[in-house]
C-alpha cells in the first residue's frame, strides 16, 4: 500500500471536505448506499477511511468514482458527514492533481469488472457518474469503458422447459430484470412501446451526457443472453390481460413518461413543450425547430430541467433561462449539473415560480414569474407560498416544462392497485396486488438510475422465488 499523508488535507480543503473528520466508521452510509448491493468492495465508509489515511493501491481507492450522488449516504449519516460531497471532492481532486490520479487508476479496472458482475449496465452507469472528459484521467476512464464494451457478450439460451416471463418497458429497471431472469435460465420477452430500446437512457438523458452507442452496446449484451426484445409494442388493457394469460410472471417497468402540467391558461398553445418531448426529439435528431434561434425559458429545478436547459443550448437556442421554486441550495438537480449549465450560458433563477403564460392568443410570447418564499409547509408537504408583490415578465418564444413526470398506468386492470399515481407494491418483494405481477422503477416511485436498477434486481429475485413456489 502507498500512503500520501497530505491527501487528507487536500480533501478537507474542498467543498464539505472538512466534514470528513467527523466520520467514525459506523457503516450507516454503506448500509444506505444502493450501489453497495451491486459491488462488494464499494463501501462509502471504507472509502472515507482510505481518504483520511491517504492509502492507495487498493480497489476501494478508485471506487468513489462510481458515486451517483443519490445523497442517501449523507441523509442517513448520524455525524453530519456530507458523504456524497466528499466523494465529489475526491473526483475533483482526481481530475486536478497528478498524484491523486495514481490514487484513482490503481484497481479501477477491477472495480469496473466487479460492477459488471452485479448489474447489466456498468458502462452506462459509470459514464453518468464519472462524466469522462479530456485529459489523462478522462482518457484512462474511456479506455477502461472501451475495453469493457468490446468484450465478447456472453450468450445463453433459455432451457426448453423454461417458464416464460414478460417485462414491460426497457428502461434501467426493465433491462436489469430481463438480464437477471435470463441469467437464471428463464425465457424472457421484453416489450417496449417506443421504436428504440433504453427508456429514459435513450430518450431522456441528452446524448452529450450519455453517448447512445454505450447504451446500445450494453443492451446488445443483454439480448445475447436470450432475451427477446420487441419494440413498437405499446401495452393497453387488452394486451396486458393477454400477457397475464401467456406468461408465468410479469414485471411492469413502464417508467414515468407522462409530463406533469403547469395548469396555466395557454399551456396548450404552440411554444409550450414538455421537457421529455423535447429531449426525445433532441436525442433522435440533435435539433429542434421549437428551440433553434429561440428565446427559451425552462420551468423546473431537477435533473430533467437541467438536462433540457443544456440540450437547448446545444440545439441552438438564442438564450436559455431556468426558473425553479427552490432556492439555490435546495435545487433537486445535482450540483455539478447546475454548475455545468451555468458554464454553458444558462441563466439559473432560483426561488421563482410560474404565475402565467404570456401569449397573443396564437402562440406563447413569454412567462410571468412570481417570487417563491417557501416550497414546503411546516409538515414537510409540498405547499408553495409566493410573494405576489414581486413578479417579473420574461420574453420567450418557447417554454419548456420540467416540473415532474408521472407513470401512465391506463393499461392496468383493477386488480393492480395504485397509490398517489404510482403502482402499489409490497415494499420487500415488489409484487402487486395481482399474484405473479411485479413492478419497479419509476412505475412505483420516482427513483434515481441506481434505485431503478436496484428495483429490477429485487423484482427478478422475487419472480424467481414466486415461480419456485409452484405458480404457473
Amino acid at each position: 500500500m502507498r500512503t500520501d499523508p497530505a491527501f487528507r488535507h487536500k480533501v478537507e480543503n474542498l467543498q464539505s471536505g472538512e466534514t470528513l473528520k467527523f466520520c467514525y466508521q459506523c457503516g450507516i452510509c454503506s448500509a444506505a448506499c444502493p450501489i453497495s448491493r451491486f459491488i462488494k468492495i464499494y463501501r462509502p465508509n471504507k472509502i472515507l477511511e482510505l481518504a483520511k489515511l491517504g492509502i492507495r493501491g487498493l480497489p476501494q481507492s478508485s471506487a468513489f468514482l462510481f458515486c451517483s450522488a443519490c445523497t442517501l449516504c449523507t441523509k442517513h449519516c448520524p455525524q453530519g458527514v456530507k458523504v456524497h460531497e466528499v466523494m465529489q471532492a475526491l473526483k475533483d481532486l482526481a481530475g486536478e492533481d497528478a498524484n491523486v490520479r495514481a490514487f484513482v487508476t490503481d484497481g479501477f479496472s477491477d472495480v469496473l469488472d466487479a460492477l459488471g458482475e452485479g448489474m447489466p449496465l456498468p458502462a452506462t452507469y459509470g459514464w453518468i457518474c464519472m462524466r469522462p472528459g479530456e485529459g489523462e484521467l478522462g482518457a484512462f476512464i474511456l479506455e477502461a469503458f472501451d475495453r469493457l464494451l468490446a468484450a465478447p457478450a456472453a450468450k445463453l439460451e433459455p432451457a426448453a422447459d423454461a417458464k416464460p416471463v414478460a417485462v414491460i418497458g426497457s428502461g434501467p429497471a426493465g433491462l436489469t430484470a430481463a438480464w437477471a431472469l435470463a441469467k437464471a435460465g428463464l425465457k424472457v420477452t421484453l416489450f417496449e412501446a417506443q421504436e428504440e430500446l433504453g427508456g429514459m437512457l435513450k430518450n431522456g438523458i441528452p446524448s452529450y451526457r450519455l453517448p447512445k452507442d454505450v447504451v446500445d452496446k450494453e443492451i446488445g449484451k443483454i439480448a445475447a443472453l436470450g432475451v427477446e426484445m420487441r419494440v413498437n409494442a405499446p401495452v393497453d388493457k387488452a394486451f396486458f390481460d393477454g400477457l397475464l394469460e401467456q406468461y408465468a410472471a410479469v414485471f411492469i417497468s413502464t417508467g414515468a413518461m407522462a409530463s406533469r402540467r403547469l395548469r396555466l391558461e395557454g399551456e396548450e398553445l404552440p411554444g409550450v413543450v414538455p421537457a421529455l418531448d423535447f429531449l426525445k426529439e433532441f436525442n433522435l435528431t440533435g435539433k429542434s425547430e421549437a428551440i433553434e434561434g429561440k428565446k427559451v425559458v425552462v420551468i423546473g429545478g431537477g435533473n430533467v430541467a437541467t438536462d433540457a436547459a443544456g440540450a437547448a443550448i446545444r440545439a441552438g437556442a438564442a438564450s436559455v433561462r431556468l426558473f425553479c421554486l427552490e432556492d439555490r441550495a435546495a435545487m433537486p438537480a445535482h450540483e455539478w449539473e447546475i454548475e455545468e449549465i451555468v458554464a454553458d450560458g444558462v441563466g439559473v433563477n432560483p426561488a421563482w415560480g410560474p404565475k402565467a403564460l404570456l401569449n397573443n392568443g396564437e402562440k406563447i410570447t413569454g412567462a410571468e414569474l412570481v417570487q417563491c418564499v417557501s416550497v414546503f409547509d411546516q409538515d414537510g408537504r409540498f405547499n408553495p407560498k409566493f410573494n405576489e408583490k414581486k413578479t417579473q415578465a420574461i420574453e420567450a418564444d418557447t417554454v419548456i416544462t420540467a416540473i415532474g413526470q408521472a407513470p401512465d398506468l391506463g393499461f392496468l386492470n383493477e386488480a393492480v392497485g395504485t397509490v398517489r399515481g404510482a403502482i402499489e407494491v409490497d415494499p420487500y418483494t415488489l409484487e402487486t396486488g395481482l399474484p405473479g405481477v411485479f413492478a419497479g422503477g419509476d412505475a412505483i416511485a420516482g427513483t434515481s438510475l441506481l434505485e431503478a436498477i436496484s428495483t429490477g434486481k429485487t423484482a427478478a429475485q422475487s419472480i424467481l422465488d414466486y415461480l419456485k413456489g409452484g405458480a404457473a
